[in-house]
């Protein structure tokens, strides 16, 4: 995918600095500390812009506030800077500021290297500076091209269905109707990690979304699709589940002791899974009840063998009829949710 280098973060980046500078020069305060702190505070979120500026603030008081002492005691000397630095770092990291780090390092290291008239002044002066960057970036981030995770929780929740069942049909080419010959087990096991990272970054999305409506307007309708996007994210992690054991599964030494007929019930099923599992994005829902009341059957009429090992057989049959459980469970929910995602797309 092609993505456009200029994004929203680097115009966002641009107006904080621009706007801190300003600000900066017209209570002349040098505006070198506050457009580092500026650079540093625009985050992903809203909600992280927040939480790491709050943790920023107290940090580059320290720091500034380790500068003057190693200035006292040292002058501007190389010990000045390494006691600068190195008590900065120490006292963040034990009082856990670690998102404070960057800002209290650099502020802390850059403020020997200037023309001292009075030390307390340069310390209100830079730690003044560092404020105003933290707060104008973390205003910007809020106004000016705020977060949206929307379209793109939803566009990866789309892309992680489809490969969800395109993994699932490779399987059963591979293991059920032995049409794509006999394909080493790893590269279904490589599929499926790339469908895991997929997933995770759905969830990322989403957890970034959540945390971004605490700083919007109420609105139940967003707030009832996030929850919904989330309930199927974790129905997508556990169909995920027993799609590896599906995998795992079909990586063993047992013979699959299936003849035409019962493989193509079994490919009939998955089929009716895959569509079922797209129509978690429409409204036209089709449960495909037939083709899994046969797999039933199928299931029960299994002998277990006398060594008491589960048959490769069962354990197929098991978590396909496991995953077409949850995306059963799922539809109900998906349906009401579509609806709401349209109208809030459409606005």
């Amino acid at each position: 995918m092609k993505r456009n280098f200029i994004g929203s973060r680097v115009i966002k980046t641009g107006i904080a600095v621009y706007f801190t500078a300003l600000i900066c020069e017209i209570v002349h305060i040098s505006p070198a500390f506050a457009v580092i702190a500026a650079i540093v505070t625009i985050e992903p979120t809203i909600h992280a812009s927040i939480q790491k500026g709050l943790i920023r603030l107290p940090a580059s008081m320290i720091g500034a506030a380790f500068s003057v002492l190693s200035i006292h005691l040292f002058g501007a000397s190389p010990l000045t800077y390494t006691a600068a630095a190195f008590l900065t770092i120490l006292v963040c990291y034990k009082l856990k500021l670690h998102a404070g780090l960057i800002v209290a390092t650099i502020t802390a290291v850059a403020m020997i290297d200037v023309q001292h008239t009075s030390l307390w002044a340069d310390f209100w002066a830079r730690l003044g500076g560092s404020v105003i960057g933290i707060i104008i970036s973390t205003v910007v981030n809020m106004l000016i091209l705020p977060p949206d995770y929307w379209k793109k929780s939803r566009e990866q929740l789309d892309l992680v269905i489809s490969h969800t069942n395109q993994l699932l049909q490779a399987f059963v080419d591979i293991r059920i109707k032995k049409t794509e010959g006999d394909h080493p087990g790893h590269i279904l096991t490589g599929h499926f990690r790339k469908l895991t990272n997929e997933r995770l970054l759905l969830e990322q999305y989403i957890q970034h979304q959540q945390q971004e409506t605490r700083y919007q307007l109420p609105n139940s309708a967003a707030k009832a699709l996030l929850d919904k996007e989330a309930i199927l994210t974790e129905k997508l992690k556990l169909i995920h589940y027993h799609l590896w054991n599906l995998i795992h599964a079909g990586r063993s030494r047992q013979e699959l002791h299936w003849g035409e007929e019962q493989r193509h019930l079994f490919t009939e099923a998955a089929e009716a899974v895959q569509e079922n599992l797209l129509h978690w994005m429409r409204e036209d829902i089709q449960n495909g009840e037939k083709q899994f009341q046969d797999l039933f059957q199928l299931f029960w009429s299994i002998e277990m063998p006398k060594d008491g090992y589960f048959p490769i057989e069962s354990t197929y049959l098991y978590e396909l009829l496991s995953i077409h459980q949850l995306v059963n469970d799922g539809q109900s929910s998906e349906k009401q949710m579509h609806i709401q995602n349209e109208a809030m797309l459409s606005e």
